[in-house]
């Protein structure tokens, strides 16, 4: 059995594929101990894992242990980088990429994951990765006004948000949820001018902020960055 492993900045998903599908089997600390417990009963003989920041030694030792492998930018991967510096890139987002080119290949593709940062990556239909931008996260933007101001509280982000607050916590929660939505479609009608056919796949734990309602051609796909990791490590298998 395969498994897959995405470690974030604040939380680390692991997924096995027994042949058929991916099947979540973990989603909480990138720490050893419960990661361990949660694949207790599983025979894990390879896979993938990608990190965006350092982790613990303990932690790589017992990925490796499972004969697991680690995507970096010199992995091959089932599309064309366009990154200039492609030793920075964050590899979760290379996989998220890939895996939302696997279900839409041959189609001019824009992938959002909303975690810790919102990242906003463009496939081309050609499939070339050509590149994308970041930008602070939900709770990172509330985190930030509190932090650098003199009297903003840090608001809770579940609440209401009006399209124009009568408190300072529901100006605040408004603010960051609807412009985060605001900045989300207004990438969305901005690339349309340039690729006219695309589709927009969302991604993350905050995915639950943005409005799905009446938007064709926007994919909500939960845990897209472990099936990029089960793409590319089929595809060099194969190679």
């Amino acid at each position: 059995m395969k498994l897959f492993a995405d470690i974030g900045n604040s939380l680390m998903k692991a997924a096995v594929n027994d042949g058929s599908a991916l099947r979540e089997v973990y989603y909480g600390p990138a720490e050893i101990e419960p990661f361990r417990d949660a694949l207790k009963g599983f025979t894990i003989d390879g896979g993938m894992w990608c990190t965006v920041r350092e982790i613990d030694t303990d932690l790589s030792s017992f990925l490796s242990s499972m004969s697991m492998v680690q995507l970096t930018h010199e992995t091959p991967v089932p599309l064309k980088n366009l990154y200039s510096t492609p030793q920075t890139l964050g590899m979760d987002r290379l996989a998220a990429a890939v895996g939302a080119w696997s279900l839409k290949q041959g189609h001019d593709l824009l992938v959002i994951d909303m975690g810790t940062a919102v990242t906003f990556d463009l496939v081309t239909a050609a499939g070339e990765y050509a590149g994308g931008n970041i930008a602070p996260g939900v709770a990172l933007r509330f985190s930030s006004l509190n932090e650098h101001t003199g009297r903003l509280p840090l608001v809770d982000a579940d609440g209401p948000t009006p399209r124009f607050g009568l408190s300072t916590t529901d100006s605040i929660r408004s603010g960051v949820i609807r412009g985060i939505n605001n900045e989300i479609n207004g990438y969305i009608l901005d690339l349309k001018e340039f690729f006219p056919s695309l589709f927009v796949f969302l991604t993350g734990g905050d995915i639950k902020f943005f409005d799905m309602n009446c938007k064709s051609g926007i994919f909500a796909v939960a845990n897209l960055v472990l099936k990029g990791l089960a793409c590319i490590f089929d595809y060099n298998e194969k190679s």
